[in-house]
């Protein structure tokens, strides 16, 4: 599975989370990059306005499906992000971990893109 060398990706969490189905799992982590593309583009815009609490639910909401798929790298970032707005650390750290957050969930997207246009060409000699 190509998917084993993306950066901060645990396939094997997230395929045990599926029962060990390598298509339903490359269809969730296609489904989560689709529903939290919009997301984390506003974690950005709401770090830039100081709007902690939507930060930190859209936060919360995003570490939680990201660690359910094994997506270790973005539930990181996304609970660092949530536990700094709990702090009320600085507006220019919250924007650094929301870009942050935004960057790796592009890395992911380009990866699933990747790895899916590889597909069929393996399967077709």
């Amino acid at each position: 599975m190509r998917l084993r060398h993306v950066p901060g990706l645990d396939v094997d969490a997230g395929l045990a989370f599926v029962g060990n189905s390598a298509e339903v799992f490359v269809r969730l982590l296609g489904h989560f990059v689709r529903v939290h593309e919009a997301d984390v583009h506003q974690l950005v815009s709401h770090a830039e306005q100081a709007d902690h609490s939507s930060l930190q639910g859209l936060a919360h909401t995003i570490k939680g499906g990201a660690a359910t798929l094994g997506l270790k790298g973005v539930a990181s970032l996304a609970q660092q992000l949530e536990q700094a707005v709990i702090a009320n650390e600085s507006k220019a750290r919250l924007i650094q971990l929301a870009t942050a957050l935004e960057t790796d969930h592009a890395a992911l997207r380009h990866h699933l893109t990747q790895a899916q246009d590889a597909q069929p060409a393996a399967q077709h000699p």
